[in-house]
Formats: structure tokens, sequence, C-alpha cells
């Protein structure tokens, strides 16, 4: 085989590859979809159980007043039912009265933050059935897309090992030059003649190098666009 034929096999191996690399990466997208779907629920409820958790622990705090308010409305009643005068009478009553108005304020803000904190946990009750759903939603999806890219991978290493057996043909000093021109991401490395120009940015060729192509064993840089040219007749 001649060193045109066994570069124009490995490109053919290589443009196999080239196919399945783009397969595999066609399926990103989906997955990212996929995964973008489920990430911003996923936020919500992060956000919700974060906002749970600080309103539950104002009620907590909350309840630790009351707790301590009603305590001192005991000492309070304690302290105004021992009185002997009528002045303490009255300071000891002045006291349990504000006492009893802070409680009345805390119990009433109480009863809107466990109101609050009611709708808030409903809320995330619902973003987390709503994760649930999407889960069970994507499931088939995302199983689907694990079969078709396992499929993919399992080709592509079967080309893979193609490609490797195929470069075995290649002179060494040919192949590291293919192969620094398919590193800059061209798809096809090696093309024919058009007549009397490039094939690939059909620069015209000079005849003299076309001359020496024509013998079907010489291959040539192409100086406009770096790709190695052949001539196919």
């Amino acid at each position: 085989m001649s060193d045109i034929q066994s570069l124009l096999a490995l490109q053919h191996d290589d443009l196999a590859i080239h196919e399945l690399e783009s397969r595999l990466a066609a399926l990103e997208p989906r997955i990212r979809e996929l995964d973008a779907k489920r990430q911003r629920i996923a936020d919500v409820i992060a956000r919700q159980g974060s906002t749970v958790a600080a309103e539950e622990k104002k009620q907590a705090f909350l309840r630790d007043k009351i707790a301590e308010h009603r305590e001192l409305i005991s000492r309070n009643q304690a302290q105004l039912d021992a009185v002997k005068t009528m002045r303490q009478a009255t300071a000891a009553a002045a006291q349990m009265e504000q006492a009893k108005a802070i409680v009345a304020g805390e119990e009433s803000d109480l009863l809107a933050l466990t109101r609050k904190l009611e709708e808030q946990r409903a809320a995330l009750r619902a973003s987390e059935a709503e994760l649930t759903a999407c889960e069970a939603e994507q499931a088939t999806a995302r199983a689907e897309v694990a079969g078709e890219q396992a499929a993919i991978e399992g080709e592509l290493a079967t080309a893979q090992a193609k490609r490797a057996a195929t470069a075995e043909g290649v002179p060494a000093a040919l192949r590291q030059r293919y192969d620094r021109i398919r590193n800059k991401r061209r798809v096809h490395v090696l093309v024919p003649l058009n007549a009397m120009a490039c094939g690939a940015c059909d620069t015209a060729i000079p005849m003299q190098r076309r001359h020496v192509m024509s013998t079907g064993t010489v291959i040539e840089l192409c100086e406009a666009c770096g790709v190695l040219m052949y001539h196919a007749g």
C-alpha cells in the first residue's frame, strides 16, 4: 500500500472517530437541559429550606421570650399577693400589666409567624413534590441518553482501536506531520488536487509542483491553508 493510500485509510478512520465524537457531544445539551431543570427546582428548595429554618429559629426564640415573660407575670402576681402597702401593690400591678401587654404582643407576633411558617412549609413540601415528579419524569429520558452514550462510547472505542492499527501502516514521519495538522482541528487533512488547485481552498498550485504530484506517490503541503495534497488521478 502506498503512503497516500495508508494515509487516506488513516484519515477515513479519523473521520469515523470525528463523527462518533460529534454524536457524543450532541448528547451533552440534552443532559444539560435535564440537569438545569432539576437544578432550578433544587435551588428553590434550598432557598425555601433556609427561609423555613430561619423562621423556625425566630419562632423558638419568641416562644422562649413568651415563657420568660409569663414567668415574670407569675412572680409579679406572687409579689402582689404578698404586698403590705398600697404603694407596693400599685408598683407590682403596674409591672404585671406591662408584662401582660408584652406577652399579648409577642403571642400576636407568634401567631402571625406560625401562620407564615405553615405557608412556607407548604411551599417547601410542594417544591419537594415537584422535584420528585421531575426526577420520575426524567428517569426515562436519562436512561435513554445513558444508553445512547454507552453505545456510542463502545463504537468509539472500537474505532479508536482500528485507528491505532491503521496508524501502524503509516510511516512515522508522515504520520507525525499528518497528526500535527489534524491537531489544529482540521477534519480533512489529506485532500486531492482539484484540477490545478488545492482541493480545500482552491489556491492555484504551480505547474512544477502539480507535475511532481502527478506521479501519484508525492504528498505536498498547501502553503495557503496548510492541508496535505495529493494527485488522485
